[in-house]
């Protein structure tokens, strides 16, 4: 009498192990295969393709040279930045001539916004297809990370620009009026237009990061581009363009 009784709970036994094994192989593969995410940034500053409008846009355009980087800053203090932290970079520029506006000091700071860090959140709350919480998170992991501004362009030293640029008289230096605003020129005095929008590579627009188990991407949402009609025009050229724009 007892031996079928002792069969039937190995049998259980067994079934328990079974069921034990395929659970924890389901659990690992479901951890190790979870579906990546995808953080989209929406991305909104005033961009031109005109230098009309970029002169329009300024309170100060001027030309002169970056003399290297004075200091980086928390941008979180500047009234029009919303984010918490948010790196500058205020950088010299030695100003040879004002070609817009009162005049400026010989040299003044400029601030090129460079990066901001991005809090991730991830947790173990189950959502079903529909989108319906089925359980609720008993654990909430975060991570912080650096979002490079797709905008920023590090400045040359020594080499002349012509910059167009809004006053922060509040906090002592300047930053840029719009996108573009800063036109390079080479020792022959042709210019060169700088923006990242001019054939926007918008796989640089896209990194990859991971909290605990689970893949991120985020993506900077950028929908405008710049059409160049300035590069490969002389600075007396550029110089009449900006005047003109003043009349």
């Amino acid at each position: 009498m007892s031996k079928p009784k002792s069969r039937r709970t190995y049998f259980y036994f067994l079934l328990f192990i079974l069921f034990l094994i395929i659970g924890i192989t389901f659990w690992f593969i479901s951890k190790n295969n979870l579906e990546p995410k995808t953080l989209v940034l929406h991305k909104t500053f005033k961009v031109t393709n005109e230098l009309s409008e970029m002169v329009q846009e300024s309170d100060v355009v001027v030309l002169g040279e970056y003399k290297g980087l004075d200091s980086k800053w928390n941008m979180a203090k500047a009234p029009f930045e919303q984010n918490e932290n948010v790196e500058g970079h205020l950088f010299n520029f030695q100003v040879n001539e004002t070609l817009k506006g009162k005049p400026v000091e010989k040299e003044i700071l400029i601030n090129h916004r460079y990066s901001e860090i991005i809090t991730i959140e991830e947790s173990d709350e189950v959502v079903d297809e529909t989108g319906v919480i089925v359980q609720e998170a008993k654990n909430i992991f975060t991570k912080e990370v650096e979002n490079k501004d797709p905008l920023y362009i590090k400045p040359a030293y020594g080499e002349k620009y012509m910059i167009f640029l809004k006053e922060n008289s509040e906090l002592g230096h300047y930053y840029p009026a719009i996108e573009p605003f800063m036109i390079q020129f080479d020792s022959n005095d042709v210019a060169q237009l700088k923006s990242n929008l001019i054939n926007l590579d918008k796989s640089k627009l896209k990194f990859k990061t991971k909290v605990e188990e689970r893949t991120f991407y985020v993506i900077n949402e950028i929908h405008y581009t710049v059409v160049d009609n300035i590069s490969g025009k002389n600075i007396d050229e550029i110089l009449n363009s900006v005047k003109k724009a003043q009349q």
